[in-house]
């Protein structure tokens, strides 16, 4: 996942990669037809399709959501244990679901904000794997 993405200056791209994405845009927010934008971008329909889902314009938003998810002990105080380690860094719980526990296991996925984190999403996960009764954690999805 790590090796999927790369953060590129636009001055070093095709000028059509700024194109997709303002098309992406005008699309979104006014009333008119792939062809109608493609032709007033001068970029062909075949190029918009091939990049608009890959092409993306990075947002105020980038790196501020993280999923993560583990298994635990189901017992009192490891859940509360795994609250406190995350808050303790400033992280923002935005949810917790937790499933049925199966064989004294609880399957827990938490969505955090991350923006006011004082340390990286990586180092947070590390940091959760050492909480005692606390296995599997994965960092599922970082946006």
């Amino acid at each position: 996942m790590n090796g999927d993405f790369l953060i590129i200056h636009k001055e070093v791209l095709p000028p059509f990669y700024e194109k997709v994405v303002e098309a992406v845009r005008l699309l979104e927010q006014e009333n008119k037809s792939v062809s109608d934008v493609c032709k007033e971008l001068d970029i062909s329909r075949s190029t918009f399709y091939k990049y608009k889902d890959k092409v993306f314009e990075l947002s105020s938003d980038f790196g501020r959501k993280a999923i993560i998810s583990f298994r635990a002990q189901n017992e009192k105080g490891v859940l509360s244990n795994v609250i406190n380690e995350i808050s303790g860094y400033h992280g923002n719980i935005l949810t917790i679901n937790q499933d049925m526990p199966i064989h004294s296991l609880a399957y827990i996925t938490v969505m955090i904000d991350t923006r006011d984190m004082t340390v990286s999403v990586y180092e947070l996960v590390e940091n959760i794997k050492k909480i005692q009764k606390v296995k599997d954690v994965t960092l599922v999805a970082f946006e």
